[in-house]
């Protein structure tokens, strides 16, 4: 893979930034018992504050999409990794629940800002040809960091409390911040490009990206309730200690580890994208529906067939948002903020829908309830056609 890497320091920061971006993620979710006990809240405050940090992943993304085509995309992801630390930092000084609400949709929209540009450049910094393999190892990355989040963070929060826990991973993020600002060569902006607001209006119109974005809806979806439901679920159904109950939501992760980088390789050979994000997407509605039996062989098949589907179709999912326009590539981080504004977004409602009806019916509906959702959004994809070289 080495020898695929034309920069191996610029691609070393972008990966250590986004194994940070990722553990600050997740985090929360690993903690949340903690911070439940402080603020009386349960799993609809879960909710709320997933459901808001979604909002802000999900309406930021186009803003910055198009911000990096303008200003380029190292700025971008600069700024929006500040921004994002900053909130993290502040949540470990809330004093009102609501504070922690509204400060991880701060933490969203600053995460917003980082996502697009750093497929971008880290997929610039690969060789011709090796594209989809850049974009698998970026988000390997990311599912590197969430286990860490999940796992790490559910032992610190327990050993020095959820507010010191959130301001040391807000620091790391700066110094992330900090590391991409000295190793990212300057954007190399073209003089006489200027943004087309005709081109721009083609690209978020094109059908076969707005297909694909509906697809990554139930993929976020599923990604949403899992990565973020499993510890409390495991915590309240099986009484399982904070740390068992990490481990085990950790492995959706690092499943995801390693399906990144393999699908990134079969997008890079085959790109048959219907027949590869339509298969990933019965694995993870298999996945979702075992979540409901309330028993440890279950919730562990669940975690990693769930981790496993989910990190293949965002990788092939991004990878063929970013082919949708090839011919000018200040637009391919707009293609790419378009395709995951709409997912996550959309997606945002999916933990308050799920916590209510935890609430009113249990886990067990909720889970299945997920799975049929996430299965319905996933199944379109049959209508397009394979990508062309």
């Amino acid at each position: 893979m080495f020898e695929r890497i034309i920069n191996r320091g610029a691609v070393t920061s972008l990966l250590a930034a986004r194994i940070i971006y990722s553990l600050n993620w997740y985090n929360v979710a690993a903690i949340f018992s903690l911070m439940a006990f402080e603020f009386n809240e349960n799993v609809a405050g879960l909710g709320a504050i997933v459901g808001s940090f979604y909002l802000g992943v999900g309406l930021f993304q186009i803003p910055g999409g198009i911000l990096a085509a303008r200003i380029g995309p190292r700025r971008v992801a600069i700024y929006g990794t500040a921004i994002a630390s900053l909130g993290v930092i502040l949540t470990g000084f809330a004093t009102q629940f609501y504070e922690i609400t509204l400060l991880r949709f701060m933490v969203g929209s600053g995460m917003a800002l980082v996502f697009a540009p750093g497929i971008t450049l880290t997929a610039k910094y690969f060789r011709k040809g090796a594209e989809g393999l850049a974009i698998g190892v970026y988000n390997g990355a990311y599912y590197l960091g969430g286990a860490i989040g999940l796992f790490g963070w559910a032992v610190l929060g327990e050993l020095v409390g959820w507010r010191p826990s959130l301001i040391a991973s807000g620091i790391l993020s700066l110094l992330s911040a900090l590391a991409l600002l000295i190793s990212l060569p300057r954007d190399e902006l073209r003089e006489e490009f200027k943004l087309n607001y005709s081109a721009l209006r083609t690209v978020l119109t094109n059908r076969w990206l707005i297909l694909i974005s509906v697809v990554l809806v139930g993929v976020d979806s599923g990604t949403a309730l899992t990565g973020n439901f499993t510890v409390l679920y495991l915590e309240e159904a099986l009484k399982a200690p904070v740390a068992v109950a990490g481990v085990i939501a950790s492995l959706a992760l690092f499943f995801g580890l390693v399906a990144s980088p393999l699908s990134g390789r079969v997008y890079d050979r085959i790109r048959d994208v219907p027949k590869l994000l339509f298969g990933l997407g019965v694995l993870l509605a298999i996945g979702m529906a075992l979540a409901s039996i309330p028993a440890y062989y279950s919730i562990v098949l669940s975690t990693a067939l769930v981790g496993f589907s989910t990190s293949a179709a965002l990788t092939v999912g991004f990878s063929a948002a970013r082919a949708v326009n090839r011919g000018e590539p200040e637009y391919e981080t707009v293609a790419v903020s378009l395709a995951n504004s709409i997912a996550l977004t959309a997606a945002f409602w999916s933990p308050l829908v799920f916590s209510a009806l935890t609430v009113h019916f249990g886990y067990r509906i909720a889970w299945l309830l997920g799975s049929i959702y996430t299965l319905l959004l996933i199944s379109p994809i049959l209508k397009g056609k394979k990508e062309r070289r």
